[in-house]
């Protein structure tokens, strides 16, 4: 048997691809076709609150720091070492309760110097005072002594001029008058500036009992004590230290006038201060997981520029000896109470101003006003808002959904 030609053999697979392909179109053409389903929405699952207008107190949540408006620091008063240092810091001290001791032993040579420059003034006073004395009684005597020798030259004179006396004799008389007279005079001179003498003297005494007096602060002053009753917050030297005058020894602060410094941002800072004209505003002040009661004692008296609202400080209540300076504190002011409003879950609100009620199963979007945070019952913090679109009954949206608009159909989780 031959071979087959060349050409048959070419033909022969594309006449079975071509048959393979014309039935498998024959039997795709002849299968049923289905019916197109139309498109379902999706509803989105969602959580609800029933709305409940009510009166709640708004709560504002700020930070800060704790600082004391009684923060002393302790310098030294003089140039002396240290002998003594009795109490560490963080230590609580009372009102007159020795901080530190100093050396004693050059202020008391200072002192001991002062007193006896003092001594020698008054002496010198007294002297000057009997001399004085002493000068106004010469000075009686040299008068008088005056007056003898001016008699004694008028009588040489009236001599002298019927010749009775010799021109020698008259001019030693008129000499010794004018002696006389120059005795006088420097004698009145020393009484006229006695008082002035005495009077320089009690200046140089008094400026002299000025350092006597500062000599003797400064040896009172080597006992340093608690100027009143509080906390070490820092100590600054050690026994055996050199200090000078104006160097910081220790800090204490009072512990019982705590404070705690915030700032009050501009969206609240006009209804606290409102607030304030009405009412003692109380808040509860976290610090390291403890709780304590705290109220507004004043504002700030200036704001620092670019700053978005203004320092306010709370004074702490009933803190005891735990709560330290410096501490973070995070502080919840209870605000005046709004009527009208509902508490919800942070996660029913929306872009901060915004929440969505469900209605016959879609979302429709509310404008409402955030007054602040609240607490529920059980506790819990929420967010309060009001809107006059809010209404009992109405169902809020409690669950955060990326693509929440208005109009979205949702489908309610049953609790």
């Amino acid at each position: 048997m031959s071979p087959p030609s060349p050409l048959l053999r070419w033909l022969l697979p594309l006449l079975i691809v071509i048959v393979t392909v014309v039935l498998v179109a024959a039997l795709m053409g002849s299968r049923p076709q289905p019916e197109p389903q139309p498109l379902e929405e999706r509803a989105w699952p969602v959580a609800v609150q029933t709305a409940e207008l009510g009166d709640y107190r708004p709560i504002v949540r700020l930070q800060g720091f704790l600082e004391s408006p009684a923060l002393v620091t302790v310098v030294a008063p003089v140039e002396a070492d240290v002998l003594a240092v009795p109490r560490l810091e963080g230590e609580r001290v009372g009102a007159g309760e020795l901080l530190i001791r100093l050396d004693e032993d050059d202020l008391r040579l200072v002192l001991a110097e002062r007193e006896a420059e003092l001594a020698e003034l008054r002496q010198q006073r007294r002297i000057e005072e009997q001399r004085l004395r002493s000068d106004r009684g010469e000075l009686a005597l040299e008068q008088q002594l005056l007056t003898l020798t001016r008699r004694e030259a008028q009588r040489l004179r009236e001599l002298a001029g019927e010749q009775f006396v010799s021109p020698s004799a008259l001019e030693r008389a008129e000499l010794e008058t004018t002696r006389q007279e120059l005795a006088v005079s420097a004698r009145r001179f020393a009484v006229d500036t006695g008082q002035a003498r005495l009077d320089q003297l009690d200046a140089r005494m008094a400026r002299a009992e000025a350092l006597r007096d500062r000599a003797a602060l400064n040896l009172a002053r080597t006992r340093l004590q608690a100027p009143f009753d509080g906390r070490l917050a820092e100590v600054m030297v050690a026994a055996g230290d050199r200090v000078r005058p104006g160097e910081p020894l220790v800090r204490l602060y009072d512990s019982e006038r705590l404070e705690i410094r915030v700032t009050i941002p501009r969206v609240y800072l006009s209804r606290i201060r409102d607030a304030q004209q009405t009412e003692a505003l109380r808040a509860r002040v976290h610090i390291d997981g403890q709780v304590f009661p705290a109220s507004l004692s004043r504002f700030a008296g200036r704001a620092e520029r670019g700053q978005g609202g203004v320092d306010a400080l709370f004074r702490l209540q009933d803190a005891g000896e735990d709560p330290v300076l410096g501490r973070f504190a995070e502080l919840e002011l209870g605000l005046p109470v709004e009527t009208g409003t509902v508490l919800l879950p942070f996660e029913a609100l929306y872009d901060t101003a915004r929440v969505y009620r469900v209605e016959n199963g879609r979302l429709r979007a509310l404008d409402v006003e955030r007054l602040g945070d609240a607490r529920f019952p059980d506790g819990r913090r929420g967010v309060l808002v009001r809107s006059d679109a809010l209404a009992d009954g109405d169902r809020i949206v409690t669950t955060q959904l990326a693509q929440a608009m208005d109009g979205l159909r949702v489908q309610v989780l049953e609790n």
